[in-house]
């Protein structure tokens, strides 16, 4: 009784899966074939389905093979492939995911460490190309825009020097801003309209061998490392230095002169020859301070001993940034061992956004 029940359900099973396949030729494609071949067509499918709804095995699989050969004989020029399904399963997927990369969502890895401590390296993250508004996939153009960048967005743009790379900084200033920046030693104390950046000193950041992937190194370093929290606009976040002066004390070293507008420079000779990371920069050519040219914003890492941004290269054209920052997808440690692969994941990092992380 067992084995027959089986067999029963086996049977409409395979004759629903063909009734469903036969019904779907018949609506799409019944108008381009012989009315007489549609028939014999429709009535296999009705013998199968009386022979299904009464559990007859051996008539199921009759009218089966019956329904199989017209459906082989009249559509088979209309039946896709196992093959050509799967390409074309493929290949939809594949369109709505680059059509997701080109206008709303980005992944995005980090390979240095000058946005730490906010981001670490191997963080893979997601970018909102939505956040200020369309653009034209391969170009610089925008078909629309709806929004500004915000002083403290975290944002990814195209390198100004090498338009083939993709940055990532913190904003700073925004077009008519007057920034001036204590660059001794790449310090990063920053002014904006004349009014110190809210800078309060956070104590020693021991936490810095977790996210290089350079260990040992940073381990070095960590004792060194002072962190500060900042606000800018309605963004909290903070700040990495070697140094123990107060912010109060940089301040006192700010430049004081009219503003430099840097209208006449153009954009392309400030990336003739980027220089080192820790040594000369752009402001030595013109010591700040520097007023925001329209269009464009001022940008800088965290990490502000180790960040090569807006001091050095100058300032980001708003065509270039390609969207906001929003959260860590995954957060990769290169350096720990294939042993215990575990490890290389930082899981306290999974989905943490990258705005928002001091309040």
């Amino acid at each position: 009784m067992v084995t027959q029940a089986l067999r029963v359900r086996k049977a409409r099973r395979r004759a629903r899966e063909a009734s469903e396949q036969a019904e779907q030729l018949l609506e799409r494609y019944g108008a381009k074939v012989d009315p007489a071949k549609v028939a014999e067509v429709r009535a296999s499918l009705e013998a199968l389905r009386e022979g299904s709804e009464r559990g007859d095995v051996v008539a199921i699989y009759e009218h089966l093979k019956a329904l199989d050969g017209g459906v082989a004989e009249h559509f088979a020029r209309f039946k896709k492939s196992a093959t050509r399904e799967l390409i074309e399963s493929v290949g939809v997927a594949v369109g709505i995911a680059l059509l997701v990369r080109a206008f709303v969502f980005e992944a995005f890895t980090i390979p240095s460490g000058s946005m730490i401590p906010t981001l670490a390296v191997g963080d893979f993250l997601f970018v909102n190309k939505l956040s200020y508004g369309v653009r034209i996939p391969f170009t610089l153009e925008q078909a629309a825009r709806w929004a500004e960048p915000k002083r403290g967005e975290v944002v990814v743009f195209l390198y100004p020097c090498n338009p083939t790379q993709d940055f990532i900084k913190r904003v700073v200033g925004l077009p008519g801003d007057v920034i001036n920046v204590v660059n001794r030693n790449n310090l990063g104390f920053v002014t904006i309209n004349g009014e110190p950046a809210a800078e309060v000193p956070n104590g020693p950041f021991q936490a810095y061998a977790q996210f290089e992937t350079n260990h040992a190194e940073a381990a070095a370093l960590a004792p060194l490392m002072r962190t500060y929290d900042v606000r800018l606009g309605d963004e909290r976040f903070q700040t990495l230095r070697i140094e123990a002066l107060s912010p109060a004390a940089q301040y006192e070293g700010l430049r004081q002169a009219e503003p430099y507008r840097w209208a006449d420079r153009p954009e392309k000779h400030w990336c003739a020859a980027e220089p080192p990371k820790m040594g000369p920069t752009a402001s030595d050519e013109q010591p700040f301070p520097w007023v925001v040219p329209e269009g464009h914003v001022f940008v800088m890492g965290d990490n502000r001993q180790n960040s090569s941004d807006s001091r050095v290269w100058g300032f980001v054209p708003m065509s270039h940034i390609k969207g906001r920052a929003t959260f860590m997808w995954m957060s990769w440690d290169a350096s720990a061992p294939w042993s215990r692969p575990w490890e290389k994941i930082r899981w306290n990092r999974l989905g943490m956004p990258v705005h928002g992380q001091v309040q």
